[in-house]
C-alpha cells in the first residue's frame, strides 16, 4: 500500500509536469501559426482551406488512436510516439513556403496528434482517480501556468530571431514530454478491457452513443458551437494584428486567459462536486456567448484582452466539465475512444465546414463578424443542451 500510494504521489508529479512542457510548447507555436501562414502570402481562404486539411485527417486517425490506447497494456509509448513525431514534423514544417507542401505537412502532423489530448487527459484522469482528494482540474491548470509563462514571453522572443524559432520551441517542449513519460508508471486503470467490457469497434461504439440521449445532445450541442464558432481562432490574431496589436500583445493576450485558468480550473473542480459536468458545459455555452456580444459592442484591443480574462473560466469549465461527462455517461474501457471521438473527430469535421466558410466570410467582410457567428453558435449549442437533458436523471441530479 505504502508503494502504491508513493508511485501514485511520484506520477502525479510527472503528469503535471508533463502538462506544464507540452501545453507550454504550444503557447510558443499556436499564438502565432496564423500569422507564420500570413506571412507565406497565404490568403483566408486557404489558411480556413488548410483547417479542412487537419480537420479531415484528424477525424479520421482520432478514433484509431482512441482504440489502440484503449487495447493496449502500455499506451503511454503510444503516447511518446505521437509526441516525438509531431516535433520532427513542426522543424520541417516551419522551412515550407508553398501552399502544398505546408498542407501536406500540415495534414500529417495533423494525423499524429489526433490522439494526444484525449490520451493526455485520460491519462490524467485515471492518475487523478488513484490519490484522494485530487480533480482534473488541478492537473490541467499546469498546462495552462506552462502556456502562461511561454505565451508572455514567445512574442518578444520570437522578435528577435525569426517566426522559425516558434516551431523550434514547439519541438523542444514535446521532446521532453516524452521524456517525463519514461519516468511514470501505466497507471492501474488504463489498461485492456475487461472480460466484463469486451472490445467493440468504432462503429458499435458510436451506435451505443446515439442510444444516450445524454450523449446525443453533447454532440449536437458542441457540432453546433463549433460550427458557427470554431472558424473564428484562426483569424484572432490577424485580427489583432489589424487592430494594431504587437506580437508582444498578442503573446501577452494569450497568456492572459491562462492566468485566468489557474485559479479556474480549481474551480470548476470544486463546481463539479456540487452541481454537475452538464452545468458546467451550459455555463461554459453562456460565458463563451457573452465574450462575443462585448466584443461585437466594443471592437478594441482592450475588449480583446478583458474578454481573454472571461475566457480564460470558460476554457476551464469546458476542460472539467467535458471530461467528466464523457467518464460518467462510458464505460472505462471506451473512454479514450469516446472521448476522441467528441473532441477530436467531431470537433475536425465540422471544422472541415467552419475554416473554409469563416476563410470566405473575413475575405468578404473581415474578422469582425465571425464574433457575430460565434456568439450564435453559443447561445444554440446551450439552447440545445438544455433541452436535450435527461428529465428523469435530473431528479436525481438536483443541480443539473
Amino acid at each position: 500500500m505504502v508503494e502504491t500510494t508513493v508511485s501514485a504521489k511520484r506520477d502525479l508529479r510527472l503528469i503535471r509536469l508533463y502538462y506544464f512542457i507540452t501545453i507550454g510548447a504550444g503557447g510558443f507555436l499556436l499564438p502565432f501559426l496564423s500569422l507564420y501562414f500570413r506571412q507565406r502570402d497565404l490568403s483566408g481562404t486557404q489558411i480556413g482551406l488548410l483547417g479542412t486539411v487537419q480537420g479531415s485527417a484528424s477525424l479520421v486517425a482520432a478514433p484509431v488512436w482512441g482504440r489502440w490506447n484503449d487495447r493496449l497494456k502500455r499506451p503511454r509509448r503510444l503516447l511518446q510516439a505521437a509526441l516525438l513525431g509531431t516535433a520532427v514534423i513542426s522543424l520541417i514544417l516551419g522551412r515550407q513556403d508553398a501552399f502544398m507542401a505546408i498542407a501536406l505537412l500540415v495534414g500529417i502532423d495533423a494525423i499524429i496528434t489526433a490522439g494526444l489530448a484525449p490520451m493526455s487527459d485520460i491519462l490524467a484522469v485515471n492518475i487523478a482517480e488513484e490519490v484522494p482528494g485530487v480533480g482534473f482540474g488541478s492537473i490541467r491548470l499546469w498546462g495552462s501556468l506552462g502556456w502562461t509563462l511561454v505565451t508572455a514571453v514567445a512574442g518578444r522572443i520570437i522578435s528577435s530571431f525569426t517566426i522559425y524559432f516558434a516551431f523550434v520551441g514547439y519541438a523542444v517542449g514535446m521532446v521532453w514530454g516524452a521524456i517525463s513519460l519514461h519516468f511514470m508508471s501505466e497507471p492501474q486503470a488504463q489498461t485492456a478491457g475487461t472480460p466484463a467490457d469486451p472490445a467493440i469497434s468504432n462503429r458499435q461504439l458510436i451506435r451505443q452513443i446515439a442510444k444516450n440521449r445524454r450523449l446525443v445532445g453533447l454532440a449536437i450541442a458542441l457540432g453546433v458551437s463549433w460550427l458557427l464558432s470554431s472558424g473564428l481562432y484562426p483569424f484572432e490574431a490577424i485580427y489583432m494584428d489589424e487592430l494594431g496589436a504587437s506580437l508582444t500583445l498578442i503573446g501577452l493576450a494569450n497568456a492572459l486567459n491562462a492566468i485566468v485558468e489557474l485559479p479556474a480550473m480549481l474551480w470548476a473542480d470544486k463546481l463539479l462536486n456540487r452541481y454537475t459536468a452538464g452545468w458546467l458545459l451550459r455555463a461554459a455555452f453562456l460565458m463563451q456567448g457573452g465574450r462575443m456580444l462585448a466584443i461585437l459592442f466594443f471592437p478594441r484591443i482592450e475588449t480583446l484582452m478583458l474578454m481573454r480574462i472571461l475566457m480564460g473560466v470558460q476554457f476551464s469549465f469546458y476542460s472539467v466539465g467535458i471530461i467528466a461527462y464523457i467518464n460518467t455517461y462510458t464505460k472505462k474501457s471506451y473512454r479514450v475512444t469516446t472521448l476522441a471521438l467528441f473532441t477530436i473527430t467531431l470537433r475536425n469535421l465540422v471544422v472541415m465546414i467552419s475554416n473554409p466558410l469563416s476563410g470566405l466570410i473575413y475575405d468578404a467582410a473581415g474578422a469582425y463578424w465571425l464574433y457575430a457567428f460565434g456568439l450564435a453558435g453559443a447561445l444554440l449549442g446551450w439552447l440545445t443542451l438544455q433541452i436535450s437533458r435527461d428529465r428523469v436523471s435530473a431528479v436525481s441530479e438536483q443541480h443539473d
